[in-house]
C-alpha cells in the first residue's frame, strides 16, 4: 500500500469502506460553510479598503501586506504541523478548536486601533485557519469513494468563490449599518468604527459555529491500518515518486490562485476608484453577482466534469478546467476597460461563471494520487505553496505594480489589466502539461 501512488483498492472494496446516508452529506456541508467562514473572514477588509486606510493612515502596500503576507506568516509556519495533526489525531476536536480559534482573532481585528495590531490578529487568524485544509481534505476523502468524489469537491470548493463574495456583501452591508448609526445602540460595538464592527459580528458567528462540530463524528479512516503513520519524509518520498504530476498540479493552482488572488482583492477599491462610488455600494453589488455566479459556474463546472467522466472521457476534469480559465481572462480585462457601471457589472458576472474549476481539478487529482497516511500533509504543502506563494505574492504583485510602476488613483486598475492574462497564460501551459502527465500516470497504474 505504501507504494501504491493512488492509495486506493477496487472500486467493490472503497463502496464498503465508506459511510453511507446522510451523515457524509451533512458533515460535507458542515465543512463547507466552515470553509465559506473562512474566506469571509481572510476577506472581509476587501469592502472597506479605503476607510481603513483613511482611519489608520496606510498606503495601499501596506493594505496588500494586511491581506497577504500577515495572515500567510504564521499560516505557512502552521500549516504542516497541522497537516501532522490531521494524519494523527482526532480532526474533529483539532478542527473546532481551530475554528472558535481563528474567530477570536477576527473579533480581535475588529477591535484594532494602529496598524501593528490589526497585522499582529491578521497573523493569529492564519494560525487557526492553518488546520482547516488537512482536516476537511481528509474528512472528505474518508468520506466519500473516488469515484463519487467529484461532486462533493465541487460542493466543497465552492466555499472560496462563496466566502470572498460574501465578504464584499456582508462587509459592505455591515459597514453601512454602522456607518448609518444603526449600531450605535449596541453596547461595546456601538463605539468602534464602522469598518471594525462589520470585521467583528462575523468572528462572533464563528466562535457559535466552531462548537457545533461535536454534532457530528470523525469519519473513520480509509486504507490507514491502525497505528499506521508516515512521516514528513516518508509524504515527501512519495512526491518524488510522482515528482511531475505534483509540481505540476502545485505550479498551475499556484499561479491560477496568484493571478485569481490579484484582480478580486482589489476589485472593490477599483471600481470605487474608477466610477466613484462608496464601498455601501459597490461592496454588495459585486458581492452578490460573484456570490450567485460563482456557484452557478462552480456546481456546474463540477457537473458537467461528472457528466463528460461517466461518457468514458478521462481528461475532462483538466479540459474543462483549461477551457475555462482560458475564457475568463476575456471578462477580467473587461471590467477594467469598459465604460460604464453596467458593463462592469456583466463582466463580473461572466468572470465569476468561468472561476470555478482549478480548485476542482486539483483537489481532485491530488486526492487521487495521495494515500490516505499522507493526505493531511501533502494537502498542507500544497495549500502552503497556494497561499504563501498564491495569495500573498497576488495581493503584494498588483499592488506594487499599480502603486510604485504605473501610479495615480487608477493604478491598480491597469496592473490588473497587464498582470492577469501573463499570470494565467502561464497557468493554462502548466495545465496542458498536467493533463499529459495525469494521461500517462493512469495508465501506469490502472
Amino acid at each position: 500500500m505504501h507504494g501504491v501512488a493512488t492509495g486506493d483498492d477496487s472500486p467493490a472494496q472503497d463502496a464498503a469502506a465508506y459511510p453511507r446516508g446522510t451523515q457524509p452529506w451533512l458533515m460535507l456541508s458542515y465543512l463547507t460553510l466552515l470553509f465559506v467562514l473562512s474566506f469571509v473572514d481572510r476577506n472581509m477588509m476587501r469592502s472597506m479598503v479605503d476607510p481603513i486606510r483613511a482611519s489608520l493612515g496606510i498606503s495601499d502596500v501596506q493594505i496588500s501586506l494586511l491581506e497577504g503576507a500577515a495572515f500567510a506568516t504564521l499560516y505557512s509556519i502552521m500549516i504542516i504541523p497541522m497537516g501532522f495533526a490531521a494524519d494523527r489525531f482526532n480532526r474533529r476536536t483539532l478542527l473546532g478548536a481551530a475554528v472558535v480559534g481563528w474567530s477570536g482573532m477576527t473579533m480581535l481585528a475588529g477591535f484594532a486601533s494602529s496598524y501593528r495590531m490589526l497585522f499582529v490578529s491578521r497573523m493569529g487568524l492564519g494560525v487557526g485557519e492553518a488546520a482547516l485544509q488537512p482536516c476537511a481534505m481528509s474528512m472528505i476523502r474518508d468520506s466519500f469513494p473516488p469515484q463519487r468524489r467529484a461532486w462533493p469537491l465541487a460542493i466543497y470548493t465552492t466555499a472560496p468563490l462563496v466566502g470572498s463574495a460574501l465578504a464584499l456583501v456582508i462587509g459592505g452591508a455591515l459597514y453601512g449599518f454602522a456607518k448609518s448609526g444603526g449600531a450605535s445602540g449596541i453596547p461595546i460595538l456601538g463605539s468602534i468604527e464602522p469598518w471594525q464592527f462589520a470585521m467583528v459580528v462575523p468572528g462572533l458567528f464563528g466562535l457559535c459555529l466552531g462548537l457545533t462540530i461535536f454534532l457530528f463524528r470523525e469519519p473513520r479512516r480509509v486504507d490507514v491500518d491502525a497505528g499506521e503513520s508516515a512521516g514528513l519524509k516518508d509524504s515527501l518520498r512519495h512526491m518524488r515518486g510522482n515528482v511531475g504530476l505534483y509540481v505540476l498540479v502545485f505550479g498551475a493552482a499556484v499561479l491560477w490562485s496568484l493571478a485569481n488572488t490579484g484582480w478580486s482583492a482589489w476589485l472593490a477599491p477599483a471600481i470605487e476608484r474608477q466610477h466613484h462610488l462608496p464601498p455601501e455600494v459597490v461592496g454588495p453589488t459585486a458581492g452578490t453577482i460573484a456570490l450567485i455566479c460563482s456557484a452557478i459556474g462552480s456546481l456546474g463546472a463540477g457537473f458537467l466534469i461528472d457528466r463528460r467522466s461517466l461518457a468514458g472521457d478521462r481528461d475532462a476534469i483538466l479540459k474543462i478546467s483549461i477551457w475555462l480559465q482560458a475564457l475568463q481572462i476575456v471578462p477580467v480585462i473587461g471590467m477594467f476597460t469598459v465604460q460604464g457601471t453596467t458593463g462592469v457589472w456583466v463582466c463580473l458576472a461572466l468572470s465569476n461563471l468561468l472561476i470555478g474549476s482549478m480548485p476542482i481539478a486539483a483537489f481532485a487529482i491530488i486526492t487521487e494520487i495521495t494515500p490516505g497516511h499522507h493526505i493531511g500533509k501533502i494537502v498542507a504543502l500544497f495549500n502552503l505553496a497556494q497561499n504563501f506563494l498564491g495569495q500573498t505574492i497576488g495581493s503584494a504583485v498588483f499592488a506594487f505594480v499599480g502603486e510604485e510602476v504605473i501610479g495615480g488613483p487608477l493604478g491598480i486598475a491597469w496592473a490588473i489589466i497587464l498582470c492577469y492574462p501573463l499570470i494565467m497564460a502561464v497557468s493554462l501551459v502548466l495545465s496542458v502539461m498536467l493533463m499529459r502527465a495525469r494521461r500517462r500516470f493512469l495508465a501506469r497504474n490502472g
